[in-house]
């Protein structure tokens, strides 16, 4: 059966390819003939297996913690059609490509002096103390080996001496006397044979060594070499962290190049073997769900993870970098910050998803072969931030994730050129992080200001602090006012609403978070107008069958308009019939009918908004009686005038061209009728001559128009034979 079904979307893949790649995944890079397949949860591992036999593909590898197969499509297939077979699959939670991870560097320039990023004295003709205050903060804490900080990257040169007395053992793994023990057994039972010191995703093996030991791009040693260079040694350079013990976890190749199933197989062993960090200086565009459950799952472990915003100079928020741009709180995005306190030119941004900045132009640090040199890059940036969050972890092990991370955060220093750029402001400053006696608090973000109604504005904004004792909001009228403090809420508020203010007014808004210490720096500025006032006294005057004259008071000195509904009778429903423009207080409602009651309400408008409804008025159009029948016959109930207005119901009322007759008479047969009433001759004429029209009228209605029409013609004849024969007779008498 599962063959059939199997079958079945093959078929259909045939005769209705389905296009998978969506615009934002056209263009990126991903490893050819491979896929990540997370099939839905109830799914056996026998149906699972049976598609892929079924499909030709084989197995690579499973990631047991997350759910998902890695597997190698057969050769005739390309990756697009491949997702669209594995796409149809119902079983199939999602299918995707294996995306390229890459190393984020710049280019590197040597002519700088060492480590300014640690301790800035204007050495390199930098700005003083634009650095992350690391002497201050050694004062405090240098490091414990106890915290695992796991490099995902090229690997790490085990033997630098200024990295193998903080890189981790497996103690898991058999050891004699400090040596490891090799005996090609998998002592830990994790399915990698004496993984002493980490493990070699690329070529599968346990030796985590960076391969770029003559080559420019020796990135895991060098990040690692700023996370951890051993300190206080008297040898090379030191870390963030004086101690700690760096997991290599090798997913780049020579090339700096990697992919997300590596990635993903390195997180987990990370989680394993016990990491409470995960640096990972490298990225994509390709948005992978793979990757995401796997950074998920580390978050569930008390993992933190610190990422690279990338070196596009671009903004993170519209362009997304990935893992860096993931929408998970254990995730740090980091930006490189220059010896100046800006940021990097090529540097990633984006107020909501890039979190701060730290140093990462002509970083100094450990090269393979006990050297030593300048990378540029986010990716030096992250380990800053690891090296700092080891260090807070040091000083506390009993902090979680969310809590360094908090840590990390609040303690920035705040860069006027960073507002607006990364989410906390700033750059990182370890001495704050680590300091535990009472700072002030982060500053709020993300102020968002909108209006209710005439008289309230309703404000949110994103708390970034851990320890503020509340929130200030200050307000100021107009642009140029002056800004007060009109209210206070307590800890971890993230909204409140500003009432009894004025109609149509704009009002501006900052808010700052405060403790004990004192007050943070000011949000960003929001503003808002309220809703103008409601016009009131709307009063409905008909002045004809057809129309209705509107009048109301304008009570707003900042409206755009008013919008006027109608409805029909007291069970219809409103419905916008016009807007007009500002400072107008009437309107004549025309094209109406006759003898029908029409119900009105207003309300003015502005950019924010509309007020509430006026009073609701009424009236009800002048009888669409047949006014000048009525004036010949005297009262609008004579037999006469009643055949008329029948016939206009049942034909006039039916036809466009009746309707407009209708209207062309109830406009102007209201002063003819008057005038007839008045003069009693007139009116005598004007009702014989009317005879006719009331007798086509009564035949069309009982019996047709057609037989209505025939009767007239006949009449005429009969009108016309009796009319020769009279005048004959006149001309005979006359001749005789």
């Amino acid at each position: 059966m599962y063959k059939t079904s199997s079958t079945i979307l093959v078929i259909l893949l045939l005769a209705c390819p389905i296009p998978v790649f969506s615009q934002e995944t056209k263009g990126l890079e991903y490893v050819p003939g491979e896929l990540l397949v997370r099939f839905r949860s109830g799914v056996t591992r026998h149906v699972a297996q049976a598609t892929h036999r079924f499909l030709g593909s084989r197995a690579i590898k499973r990631f047991k913690r997350i759910n998902v197969d890695h597997i190698k499509i057969p050769e005739a297939w390309s990756v697009e059609e491949a997702i669209s077979v594995y796409g149809l699959d119902p079983d199939v939670k999602y299918v995707e490509p294996n995306y390229i991870r890459r190393a984020f560097l710049t280019p590197n320039d040597p002519d700088f002096d060492r480590l300014w990023g640690l301790h800035n004295a204007g050495q390199t003709g930098g700005t003083e103390d634009a650095d992350i205050d690391a002497p201050e903060a050694w004062d405090t804490q240098t490091g414990s080996s106890s915290v695992v900080i796991a490099v995902i990257d090229t690997g790490v040169d085990l033997d630098h001496e200024d990295l193998k007395e903080n890189i981790w053992m497996n103690t898991g793994e058999d050891w004699v006397d400090g040596i490891p023990g090799n005996n090609g057994l998998d002592d830990d039972g994790n399915g990698k044979t004496d993984d002493y010191y980490g493990w070699d995703f690329v070529n599968g093996d346990n030796d985590p060594d960076d391969d770029n030991h003559n080559d420019e791009y020796y990135h895991g040693t060098h990040v690692s070499g700023i996370i951890a260079a051993k300190g206080n040694n008297m040898v090379g350079i030191t870390g963030v962290c004086w101690s700690a013990s760096i997991m290599p976890l090798k997913v780049l190749d020579y090339g700096v190049n990697g992919s997300v199933a590596h990635g993903i197989e390195a997180i987990s062993y990370a989680i394993n073997k016990g990491a409470k960090i995960i640096n990972m200086s490298l990225g994509g565009h390709g948005y992978s769900h793979s990757e995401y459950d796997a950074i998920k799952s580390a978050r569930d472990n008390g993992l933190l993870f610190v990422a690279a915003a990338g070196n596009d100079g671009t903004d993170n928020d519209e362009s997304p970098v990935y893992p860096a741009s993931y929408d998970l709180d254990n995730i740090i995005t980091v930006a490189a910050s220059d010896e100046n306190d800006n940021l990097a030119s090529w540097s990633n941004y984006g107020s909501l998803s890039v979190d701060v900045a730290a140093p990462g132009v002509d970083i100094y640090s450990t090269k393979p072969g006990d050297s030593y040199e300048y990378l540029s890059g986010t990716s030096m940036a992250v380990p800053h931030v690891s090296g700092l969050a080891a260090l807070i972890w040091s000083e506390d092990d009993r902090l979680t994730y969310r809590q360094v991370k908090d840590r990390t955060l609040n303690g920035v220093d705040v860069i006027p050129t960073m507002i607006r750029k990364v989410l906390m402001s700033g750059r990182i400053n370890a001495n704050n992080s680590i300091d535990t006696s009472p700072h002030e608090p982060a500053m709020p973000s993300h102020l968002a200001a909108g209006a209710l109604s005439t008289d309230q504005i309703d404000l949110s904004w994103t708390d970034n602090s851990f320890d503020e004792s509340g929130f200030k909001i200050e307000r100021k009228t107009g642009p140029e006012g002056t800004y007060s403090h009109i209210v206070t809420i307590g800890a971890n508020g993230e909204s409140s609403s500003d009432t009894d203010l004025r109609e149509a007014t704009t009002y501006y808004y900052r808010v700052s978070a405060f403790n004990s210490a004192g007050n943070s720096t000011y949000s960003n500025e929001a503003n808002a107008t309220t809703y103008p006032a409601a016009p009131s006294n709307l009063s409905a005057t008909a002045v004809s069958a057809i129309q209705i004259n509107l009048s109301w008071t304008d009570n707003s000195s900042g409206e755009s308009g008013f919008k006027i509904e109608r409805k029909t009778g007291s069970g219809g429903t409103y419905s916008l019939i016009t807007a007009i423009s500002t400072n107008i207080t009437s309107y004549s409602d025309t094209e109406l009918r006759g003898s029908t009651t029409y119900y009105y309400r207003v309300r003015a408008y502005n950019s924010s908004g509309s007020s509430t409804y006026s009073n609701e008025a009424s009236d009800t159009t002048f009888s669409s009686s047949c006014f000048i029948a009525t004036a010949v016959y005297g009262s609008p109930m004579e037999a006469h005038v009643k055949v008329l207005r029948q016939f206009r119901d049942c034909f006039l009322h039916t036809t466009s061209v009746g309707g407009a007759f209708i209207d062309f008479y109830y406009t102007y047969s209201p002063p003819v009728a008057g005038f007839i009433a008045r003069h009693d001759r007139v009116r005598l004429a004007v009702r014989w001559s009317l005879l006719p029209l009331v007798g086509f009228s009564y035949v069309a209605i009982h019996l047709s128009p057609a037989a209505a029409l025939g009767l007239v013609v006949l009449l005429s004849c009969l009108v016309g034979a009796s009319t020769t024969i009279a005048l004959c007779r006149v001309r005979l008498r006359r001749q005789s």
